[in-house]
């Protein structure tokens, strides 16, 4: 089974549950259903609730993750005094238990982001210094003169422009993200990115969903 795990109201992402067989949808309001056990020096043994089933840990084969954090506005079943803090202790519980899972997280979580490093400047600083590639982040360039591509598991998804194509693609290998949605020049020149969920496509999703099975 392959857990998305998304914000409120984004089950929009993966469309009609028939059409993505295998697949469970955890919101963060489901961290509140009872059911879920999670102890980080037995994490086989652990369960979880998705789509209101409890069932084993190790029943998962791959992770997706959506959300960088849980927000209070995720959390309307919350008295509104406490969403923020529940909100933190969800994020936290989140992050302790996707970097305990044995299957593969894409990608796994860091210190600022449940959904890995694809919305950190630096880690994208870094890539392109290491490959050469020159770092706009800092500096305004008119959309015009920026083209949006979206990398998944090395592949770019859509059409984009051969150098920007190929500067995506080897800006996500270098930072170690499995899927991001960049903006480039049309010579290549990064000008920003974030997570592939900020702009969501099915056929991200469809390639993200792909990745994972190959990974199971």
């Amino acid at each position: 089974m392959i857990l998305l795990i998304v914000r409120r109201g984004a089950r929009r992402l993966i469309g009609p549950a028939s059409g993505w067989p295998g697949v469970a949808v955890l919101e963060p309001a489901g961290l509140s259903e009872p059911g879920w056990a999670h102890d980080p020096d037995r994490p086989q043994d652990g369960r979880l609730v998705a789509d209101g089933v409890i069932c084993p840990a190790r029943r998962l084969t791959a992770v997706i993750t959506a959300l960088d954090a849980v927000a209070p506005g995720d959390l309307p079943h919350v008295v509104a005094g406490d969403r923020r803090f529940v909100a933190s202790e969800m994020t936290a519980f989140l992050r302790s238990w996707l970097r305990t899972l044995a299957c593969p997280v894409l990608d796994r979580p860091t210190v600022l982001a449940l959904s890995g490093s694809a919305g950190d400047r630096t880690v994208w600083s870094r890539a392109a210094a290491e490959l050469g590639i020159p770092d706009r982040q800092a500096t305004p360039v008119p959309k015009t003169r920026t083209r949006a591509v979206t990398v998944v598991a090395g592949r770019v998804i859509g059409p984009a422009p051969a150098p920007a194509g190929a500067a995506a693609q080897a800006l996500a290998r270098a930072a170690g993200v499995t899927a991001a949605h960049l903006s480039l020049t049309d010579d290549g020149q990064l000008c920003g990115a974030v997570p592939w969920w900020y702009r969501p496509t099915p056929a991200a999703l469809r390639a993200l969903l792909a990745r994972a099975r190959e990974l199971s």
